[in-house]
């Protein structure tokens, strides 16, 4: 698949959306919204050499109806027009003996802003199984020949690539389209009956060599061989690396951001805009216009053009994340934060959700990071337990398998497993340091980061 045959793919979209739209007023819709997607992926796997590839293409189509107050979904598999019509009269009986919402008003309106999908590599559409197969040995060779210590390995490389296109009966119609590729391991180091994981990835719209991902998910592993347990429990100053502290960044600011939470009651940010909730050298963008961003495309998944929304300047909360419900009941405009789950969209109604978070960097890397902290503990690589913070209230408690120990500027000694407890929203207001070392991950562009009076204990 290259761009000009992605370009044809979107284009019957749009013309299958419209049709869409025509069959749902056919069928008794006051309004309707039409999204059809096209997504085709290729997964190649491999578990301590056992490789298993899967390629397969998901297509499918979900509309939504609106009678008064009501409003109906349906979707289904395959976009001829037998479907289009069957799933049309679907939402329309659904949304007949749906209870009515007082809080609907309509579907969004059009918005003009100029927007644009992230960036397009060719290479990255052209990327053959053959080629990917080869990535992906190259991910094992490379790990087990770092060192005769690494016993186990799983991992594999994912390319996706599609479009999508969405239309509504109140005038909107957008189309975007979407390649990207990405690559990880995550394997086990034995030494004496100790074992120790590490992992390394790459996610990318450009084609890059993933023949160091191997090799830097061994030395993760290689190290933790030497941990000592923490045998204490203190308050102290994490350094979190920026793979680490992803995820909670973005089930946070996610939620507590999410304009429908805010209205709900459920956001730690309502009632605060205006006001100082992190740290001054704290400043967060949601950046859909992100070119290398992972979730940068020209609409959202309502058709309205992704933008730049800046969330939290110099430690100020300056706004909220919209689609177009929760927009409307404030009078207001959607910022493009509808989205649906991938890589069957078409299923889902959409939610609102981040796109790339983005953090202003800091002039250091994360070693200059760890030299600026007289005590504490570094923490990288993957933690456990993000998904199971409570969003709502900031109370969180993770477990970091690859930590260690700080004096002095130094990193001592690797940890056994330690837990880091503390409460994020008040831990915004104790960052001293941002790194400069942003990487792009599915939370969006990420620094390294230094937080104080955290739990840690092990």
């Amino acid at each position: 698949m290259m761009k000009d045959e992605l370009d044809r793919i979107a284009d019957e979209l749009s013309s299958l959306a419209e049709l869409g739209i025509k069959k749902a007023k056919a069928k008794g819709a006051k309004e309707s919204e039409v999204f059809v997607s096209n997504v085709n992926t290729l997964s190649i796997s491999i578990k301590t050499g056992a490789v298993v590839t899967r390629q397969g293409t998901s297509l499918g189509v979900g509309i939504r109806v609106v009678l008064g107050k009501k409003v109906g979904f349906a979707a289904t598999s395959g976009v001829d027009e037998a479907a289009i019509e069957r799933t049309a009269q679907e939402a329309v009986d659904v949304a007949r003996i749906r209870p009515l919402d007082p809080k609907f008003n309509h579907l969004s309106d059009p918005v003009k802003i100029a927007s644009k999908d992230g960036i397009m590599d060719n290479r990255v559409l052209g990327l053959s199984e053959t080629d990917a197969l080869k990535e992906v040995s190259t991910l094992s060779k490379t790990a087990f020949e770092y060192d005769k210590r690494i016993k186990a390995l799983f991992g594999g490389i994912v390319v996706q690539k599609g479009a999508f296109a969405v239309a509504n009966s109140r005038a909107v119609a957008g189309c975007s389209k979407g390649a990207g590729v990405g690559g990880g391991v995550y394997l086990t180091a034995v030494e004496r009956g100790k074992q120790k994981t590490g992992s390394e990835s790459v996610d990318t719209r450009k084609l890059v060599s993933f023949s160091d991902v191997g090799s830097k998910a061994a030395q993760r592993a290689i190290r933790m061989l030497e941990s000592k347990p923490l045998r204490k429990s203190l308050r102290t100053t994490v350094v979190w690396e920026n793979v680490a502290i992803a995820p909670l960044l973005q089930g946070m600011l996610n939620q507590a951001s999410n304009a429908r939470n805010v209205q709900e009651g459920k956001s730690f940010f309502k009632d605060k805009l205006g006001q100082k909730v992190a740290s001054g050298i704290f400043t967060a963008l949601d950046d859909g216009q992100l070119p290398e961003g992972l979730q940068t495309f020209r609409v959202d998944t309502e058709g309205i053009p992704l933008q730049t929304t800046n969330l939290i300047e110099k430690g100020v909360l300056k706004g909220y994340i919209y689609d177009s419900y929760s927009a409307i009941q404030e009078h207001k405009k959607s910022t493009g934060s509808a989205s649906r789950n991938w890589p069957e969209p078409f299923l889902s109604t959409p939610i609102i959700q981040t796109t790339n978070l983005m953090l202003k960097p800091g002039a250091k890397d994360l070693d200059g990071l760890t030299r600026e902290v007289d005590e504490g503990v570094l923490v990288t690589d993957f933690v456990m337990g993000s998904g199971h913070a409570n969003m709502t209230t900031g109370e969180f408690s993770v477990v970091a398998p690859s930590a260690f120990l700080i004096e002095k500027g130094e990193v001592k000694n690797p940890l056994e497993p330690v837990t880091i407890a503390g409460n994020f929203f008040n831990s915004l207001k104790n960052i001293t340091n941002i790194g400069s070392d942003s990487k792009i991950t599915g939370a969006g562009k990420i620094p390294s980061l230094i937080m104080t009076d955290l739990s840690v204990s092990g």
